[in-house]
């Protein structure tokens, strides 16, 4: 069977404060075409545990960049507001495959964005 154009890459539950997002990365590969944008989807603290039960790991959250390095790769992704709180947005691919978050202040989101950083879509209303 051909390898599937659409996949799911980086998937993480983050706690933003008082609230929880689905961060994921959607893979679309083609011949010509590497789309892979990251979206957060809030979900209820309920989603989040069940979520979490079933096996997705929860988003890094840090205060640095992410390094890469040997087996490591790292991948700036764009800018993620949410819950009042800014994050540059980072796909870390080594044996798993995920999204680490990395506070920053208003105004540095902003600097990234006026650079041509992508602003990371929320959906913010619960399923």
């Amino acid at each position: 069977m051909a390898t599937q154009p659409i996949t799911i890459g980086a998937n993480s539950i983050a706690r933003i404060g008082d609230r929880f997002f689905l961060i994921v990365e959607v893979e679309a590969k083609a011949p010509g075409v590497e789309i892979d944008p990251v979206f957060a989807v809030r979900t209820t603290p309920q989603q989040a545990r069940s979520l979490i039960n079933a096996g997705v790991m929860r988003t890094i959250i840090q205060n640095r960049r992410p390094q890469a390095r040997p087996g490591t790769k790292v991948e700036f992704k764009g800018v993620l507001s949410a819950n009042g709180r800014f994050f540059s947005v980072f796909d870390v691919e080594n044996s798993t495959d995920i999204s680490v978050l990395v506070r920053i202040s208003r105004e540095r989101a902003q600097r990234l964005i006026r650079n041509g950083a992508r602003r990371i879509p929320v959906i913010r209303r619960t399923f």
